[in-house]
């Protein structure tokens, strides 16, 4: 439990007679109009009840459409000499980031220096929190994850809102709502002050000008010293604390930057998740806000949420939805299909001034039907790889294999010290295929590069295959640690051309060895594979099963899995990053083979391969057939929101195939649309010969959902078309409810 400073308890006992003041410093400012990129605005909201100004805040939603928003709540900069400007809290900058990243935003006001001195200040953020939490269903907000964000003294609060949860002095009593918690889910320290006995850097002599704090604290602070550290950030760290990213410019002359360096270096030490960036040539608040830091910011946010894992449903391309994944390697164990991608974050990481792959962990997912998965989280990060670089962002393609009741989770990284060719490669093991894992302390030996491939053979030995100077194996020793004797080439028939990413798999007693290749001078990659009758050959070049990406993906990265009798290839490609093909998504197709063994060309589809019932919502933009309709992304702010069928003209249409109808006939058919000036649909089943006509009506530009009774007796299995007959519409889903 967090204690408090006896200095805090005397300033509280202190506070109780100081008036609320008229708006201070920065209230009444005016900024230019700053195009915000929201939907919904929801303005002066009184989250305290008492209609104060200082008390009231605003609501933006993303453009993007969705039920619930995680939330960030962004804190104005202003020394706390402000209580009134929440309009102008970095709106065209960090808002805006947030807005596009899929994120709610909350702008408060709180109580100034001049209105009430500390902890009023943090008093009032909670306050925020906790309404929100209340209230999050009138809102359209996602209580399950808030994190803080602010700038300057807004960075302080922010920090301070993530550090202090607990400790009952802080929480305060603003609002109706001290029954919901204050505590949030992550934080955003953008150059704040967030150690005031720290800010002439650790200097024997302080001469910091300690004007503003002195104000928010009503003393001054020569004399005062222990009593200040009530104030810090810093002086309420426990492990307990959520995740925190820190921004601060070297060439800061308002706040040092070694706030940001030492609140990091007190973060760390206490094991909480906590990432720097120290922006060269960044001031106080002037450049501060590239792409880069702006991505990394949200970036960080998106990692922490998606690590508490969940369960999803898709049964159509992409497979993994609401974050980015790549070079998937399958495997049934004890009858589940798990799944360990790699996870491209939106680049972080620049190679000669240009965005570049981006990876700092891995997560699992498994599913028993291929439509209803689960992500079990984080369980390999690169910050506790103990011989791993901690910021290379370098986890490219894993894989995993069990032995002996023990499961082996291979993966590579950057060193920590030099890097030699390619990567090191390491282990982590678990009794579980989901973890949690522990990371042994030093690589695999014997092995040096990237992409590691683990094949258990029937006999039980496994193989570790890489690529490193060509396409390399070896039998791995029994603690799976080392390879046994000195790795083997793999590839050297093989025609010409960059190759990367094997992986191995068997069937009927052949060995396919199966990889990324580049065969075209200045090309991207297709795959292609060779055959043998023993795990470490000599191969036999046998082709290509899946030709390059049409779109110019340049990297593929595959596995092969036999799942519940049928065989299955996951791949990657960049469906939701079309600009940046450095941001991949994984997807899954049926495979099949020719009586001597080869594999049959796997051509991509969009449909997938899950299973979906008539009365699930059937995303036929992600169409098994189309024909004159055009498919297009719903919301350009946010392409992980999917896909939209646009019917411009009669006669286009799309089909989606195998949707389970049951033993009772739907009595009505439902749709997301829009439609301008009205439009007629025609519901297909059973190739055509059932079918009926929507007539939907104009929908003012916004999407709705239209109802008709579905008269057509349909059952079983069937494949369910959309054509347009007349007008124009967009389709979101259609569905069939019982």
């Amino acid at each position: 439990m967090k204690r408090i400073l006896t200095a805090l308890a005397v300033l509280l006992a202190c506070s109780g007679g100081l008036k609320a003041q008229p708006a201070g410093g920065f209230g009444g400012f005016q900024m230019p109009k700053v195009d915000v990129h929201f939907s919904q605005k929801y303005a002066d909201v009184d989250y305290a009840g008492d209609d104060q100004i200082y008390h009231k805040m605003d609501i933006y939603l993303p453009r993007m459409q969705k039920d619930y928003y995680p939330v960030v709540v962004h804190i104005y900069g202003s020394a706390w000499y402000s209580n009134n400007s929440k309009g102008m809290a970095d709106l065209g900058t960090i808002v805006n980031a947030l807005l596009d990243a899929g994120y709610a935003v909350v702008t408060p006001n709180h109580r100034s220096s001049a209105d009430a001195k500390f902890p009023a200040q943090i008093h009032d953020i909670k306050a925020v929190i906790r309404y929100i939490r209340a209230n999050a269903g009138v809102y359209h907000l996602d209580p399950s994850f808030i994190a803080t964000s602010g700038f300057s003294s807004g960075g302080h609060l922010s920090s301070l809102a993530a550090t202090s949860f607990g400790v009952d002095e802080l929480e305060g009593e603003v609002g109706g709502y001290t029954r919901f918690s204050s505590r949030v889910d992550a934080a955003c320290d953008w150059s704040g002050p967030v150690d005031l006995n720290y800010m002439s850097c650790g200097a024997a002599e302080d001469t910091w000008n300690h004007a503003p704090e002195e104000a928010v604290m009503g003393f001054p602070f020569k004399g005062n010293e222990e009593r200040f550290k009530a104030l810090n950030a810093t002086t309420y760290i426990d492990p307990s604390d959520p995740p925190v990213v820190i921004f601060h410019g070297t060439e800061d002359n308002v706040v040092p930057n070694c706030q940001g360096s030492h609140f990091y270096e007190l973060l760390d030490k206490a094991g909480i998740r906590t990432e720097l960036y120290l922006v060269e040539g960044g001031g106080h608040g002037m450049n501060m806000y590239s792409e880069k830091t702006l991505r990394s910011m949200t970036n960080f946010l998106d990692k922490v949420r998606v690590e508490k894992g969940g369960t999803f449903v898709t049964g159509t391309n992409p497979v993994i939805t609401g974050l980015f994944s790549a070079d998937p390697s399958a495997h049934v164990f004890n009858g589940r299909l798990y799944l360990y991608p790699s996870h491209d974050i939106p680049t972080v990481n620049w190679q000669r001034d240009q965005p570049w792959f981006c990876m700092s962990d891995y997560h699992v997912f498994s599913t028993d039907d291929l439509t209803h998965w689960t992500d079990h989280g984080n369980i390999v990060d690169q910050k506790d790889v103990p011989w791993g670089n901690p910021t290379a962002n370098s986890m490219w393609a894993p894989d995993c294999v069990e032995k002996d009741g023990k499961y082996y989770f291979y993966f590579p990284n950057a060193p920590a010290r030099g890097r030699g060719f390619g990567f090191g490669i390491g282990v982590a093991v678990s009794d579980t295929p989901y973890g949690p894992f522990t990371i042994d302390e030093d690589t695999v030996k014997g092995t040096g590069g990237i992409d590691p491939c683990a094949f258990k053979d029937d006999d039980g030995t496994v193989y570790l295959i890489w690529s490193g100077m060509g396409l390399r194996g070896g039998k791995l020793k029994d603690n799976m640690k080392e390879i046994d004797g000195e790795g083997v080439r793999l590839d050297e028939a093989f025609p010409k051309g960059q190759t990367e990413g094997p992986f191995l798999f068997k069937r009927n007693g052949k060995y396919y060895l199966t990889y990324p290749w580049v065969r075209e001078q200045g090309g991207t990659e297709c795959l292609a594979y060779g055959m043998s009758d023993n795990p470490l050959g000599p191969y036999e070049f046998k082709g290509v099963f899946m030709d390059e990406s049409p779109t110019k993906c340049w990297t593929n990265h595959h596995s092969f899995v036999e799942f519940k009798g049928q065989w299955y290839l996951f791949y990657h490609h960049n469906d939701f990053s079309p600009d940046f093909d450095k941001n991949r998504s994984v997807r899954v197709d049926k495979v099949s083979f020719n009586e001597d063994g080869t594999i049959v060309p796997v051509i991509p589809t969009w449909r997938g391969v899950g299973y979906f019932q008539a009365s699930d919502e059937l995303n036929v933009d992600r169409y098994s057939e189309i024909e004159g309709a055009t498919v297009d992304y719903l919301d350009q702010y946010n392409y992980f929101a999917g896909w939209k069928t646009i019917f411009a003209k009669p006669g286009d249409k799309v089909r989606f195939n195998e949707v389970d109808f049951g033993r009772k006939a739907p009595k009505k058919v439902q749709l997301r649309v829009k439609v301008e000036k009205g439009a007629v649909l025609r519901i297909s089943t059973v190739g055509g010969k059932r079918d009926m006509d929507v007539a939907v009506g104009p929908t003012n530009g916004e999407w709705a959902v239209a109802e008709a009774p579905f008269k057509p007796k349909v059952t079983d299995m069937n494949d369910v078309t959309v054509e347009l007959v007349s007008g124009a519409a967009e389709v979101d889903w259609v569905s069939f409810p019982k």
